[in-house]
């Protein structure tokens, strides 16, 4: 990363942004995003939905007002955790609202499902090490074969990346609360399908689908996102060999 970037550009990031989050073009198709879901993968109204990096709280508030009343939903910065229980109450949606953070939920086969959608919480940290936590505390969080909808940034995408790192340097200029315009660097972690398939196998996970976000078509070189559906399989492969005594 850059030495004038903040690692922790992302707590600073949507802290200031707020429900101006949702001004942006890709927060306009929770609908139909949320439909496929329901269709494919959150089929019954009663499963205990987990929503990772969940922002305003767009996903969990549409799956709410859709009769699921299960749903937690967790986000690192309070602003955000503000805004989304403000559209809730305005929508008269249940969710469990929650600030904490992804790498460190405190849950244990609670879940029949999670979600980190949009970039809410995975990619978005300092290195691999830190990225990786978050999949070991989904995978703690799910019941056996929950499921895990995923998606992340393609590497193969039209943005110059750091073939070190694979991470994308970018400037997001936001508003702040004060009125005043303000610069922040950001660095995310983009991957490949074969890439994040091969990792979150290593995490427990089997992987059931890698397609263009929110169907079945494949992953198009040059598309923004790609998505990841997998079910939690086993233990992770470091309690696997504690158990063994290896």
């Amino acid at each position: 990363m850059s030495e004038s970037m903040n690692p922790q550009w992302y707590k600073e990031l949507f802290e200031e942004m707020g429900i101006e989050y949702e001004d942006y073009p890709f927060t306009k198709n929770t609908e139909n995003e949320v439909k496929w879901m329901v269709k494919e993968y959150l089929t019954n109204s009663e499963m205990k939905i987990l929503d990772v990096g969940c922002g305003t709280g767009r996903h969990a508030i549409n799956l709410a007002t859709k009769g699921y009343k299960n749903i937690t939903a967790i986000d690192l910065s309070p602003g955000m955790i503000r805004a989304a229980k403000k559209v809730s109450r305005e929508k008269n949606a249940q969710v469990d609202f929650r600030v904490c953070d992804a790498r460190e939920l405190p849950f244990k086969n609670e879940f029949d499902a999670a979600l980190c959608l949009c970039e809410g919480a995975f990619g978005l940290l300092e290195n691999d090490a830190e990225n990786y936590k978050i999949l070991r505390a989904v995978h703690k969080s799910l019941k056996k074969h929950g499921i895990f909808i995923l998606t992340t940034l393609n590497l193969f995408r039209d943005a110059e990346f750091d073939p070190m790192t694979c991470r994308v340097a970018m400037d997001v200029e936001i508003t702040q609360k004060d009125g005043q315009k303000k610069t922040i660097k950001c660095s995310d972690r983009s991957y490949t399908f074969p890439e994040l398939k091969w990792v979150l196998e290593q995490h427990g996970f089997e992987v059931l689908l890698g397609a263009a976000p929110f169907s079945q078509e494949p992953i198009k070189y040059g598309s923004m996102e790609f998505m990841v559906v997998a079910k939690k399989l086993q233990r992770l492969m470091g309690e696997l060999v504690s158990k063994s005594g290896r």
